[in-house]
C-alpha cells in the first residue's frame, strides 16, 4: 500500500522537488516595465509591429530610458544590458539623447530605427551586429552597427528630385527583418 502511494506521488513530488530547488533566487525579482515617456511611442510601436507579425514578446523587467551618465556613449547612440546568466530578469535599454548626431537632429524614423536596434538587441536576443550589406551598399539589417538612415526620408536635399533619397519605403523590409532574420532581400536592394 505505501509503494502504491510513493508511486502515484512520485511525478507531483518530482516538479515539486525541481520548482523549489532548481529556481535561480534571481527570479524572485520584481517585474518591472518603466518606460521613459519620451521614448514611450517608439517602444509601443515595437511591440506593435511584434503582435501584428504573431510574435508575443514579453513587457517584464523593461526599462527604456535615457542615457544617465553620456561619458559612457562617446562612440555610440544606445546600448542594451542584460543579466547575462537571465536576460530576461533584467532588460535595460539607454538612448543617448543629449548627443546631437544621434537624436537632436535626426528624423522621427532614424529615431525608431535606433530605438527598434536596441530593443532587438534586449528583446529579440539578437546580440550581435550584423554589418553586411546588399549589392547597392545597403544594410542587409536594423541590426547593422550603425544604423542611422535606414528608412528615413532625406532631411537636406541637394537633388531636384527629393524622392531619389526617400527611403521610407523601405521600412517594411528593415522590420520584417528585425523579427525574422530569414526575410527574403528587398527588389530595392539589387
Amino acid at each position: 500500500m505505501t509503494f502504491n502511494l510513493l508511486k502515484s506521488l512520485k511525478w507531483p513530488l518530482l516538479i515539486l522537488v525541481l520548482t523549489i530547488c532548481c529556481k535561480p533566487e534571481e527570479i524572485n525579482e520584481p517585474s518591472v516595465y518603466n518606460i521613459d515617456p519620451s521614448l514611450a511611442k517608439y517602444v509601443d510601436k515595437f511591440f506593435e509591429e511584434a503582435i501584428s507579425r504573431g510574435i508575443r514578446i514579453s513587457k517584464e523587467n523593461l526599462i527604456v530610458k535615457p542615457a544617465t551618465n553620456t561619458s559612457d556613449f562617446t562612440d555610440i547612440c544606445g546600448k542594451c544590458t542584460q543579466n547575462t546568466k537571465f536576460p530576461e530578469l533584467q532588460r535595460t535599454v539607454e538612448i543617448n539623447m543629449a548627443s546631437s548626431p544621434c537624436w537632436k537632429n535626426i528624423s522621427e524614423n532614424d529615431k525608431e530605427a535606433l530605438v527598434f536596434h536596441e530593443l532587438g538587441h534586449c528583446l529579440l536576443y539578437r546580440i550581435a551586429h550584423k554589418n553586411d550589406t546588399f549589392a547597392d551598399g545597403s544594410p542587409k539589417s536594423i541590426m547593422v552597427a550603425n544604423n542611422t538612415d535606414l528608412y528615413g526620408p532625406c532631411i537636406y536635399v541637394f537633388d531636384e528630385n527629393p524622392t531619389l533619397c526617400n527611403k521610407t519605403a523601405r521600412r517594411k523590409y528593415y522590420i520584417d527583418e528585425l523579427f525574422d532574420e530569414k526575410t527574403a532581400a528587398p527588389s530595392w536592394a539589387k
